[in-house]
């Protein structure tokens, strides 16, 4: 991100909200220091509503998010650089079958901290891809 991370997270606008939460559209964005790959995005007007996040491509480097010409401008996207990709984590009791949501990406323009949520067709991108893939 362009801004550096703060006690308080680093503000994001999503206009469109996240799905299921679509009335939600200021979060936080957390980068705890000890928490690596992942993040917490948390709304602003509901601090109680919160999501465990993570950049998916240390896990999938060919990951990528196809954007319509309509996203992309509503993002305000100049370059792909300017592009964030995270992805919503579920973390069940067992914490070694963390899965992220590959399907439901959240895009954010990291110079206007804009993002939007994307779907995408679950045939090809999982809903539940392994955060640590079973020995």
């Amino acid at each position: 991100m362009t801004q550096p991370a703060t006690d308080d997270g680093i503000l994001l606008t999503l206009p469109k909200g996240l799905l299921g939460f679509p009335h939600l559209t200021s979060y936080r964005l957390f980068e705890p220091s000890d928490g690596y790959p992942l993040k917490f995005l948390q709304a602003v007007d509901q601090p109680e509503v919160s999501f465990v996040c993570m950049d998916p491509v240390g896990l999938k480097p060919d990951y990528a998010v196809p954007l319509g010409d309509s996203e992309a401008e509503m993002l305000g996207l100049q370059t792909l650089s300017e592009a964030l990709i995270l992805t919503l984590v579920v973390i069940p009791e067992d914490p070694r079958r963390m899965t992220t949501n590959l399907a439901g990406p959240l895009v954010v323009n990291t110079r206007t901290r804009i993002g939007l949520q994307v779907a995408l067709p679950s045939d090809r991108y999982p809903l539940k891809f392994p955060v640590f893939p079973q020995a």
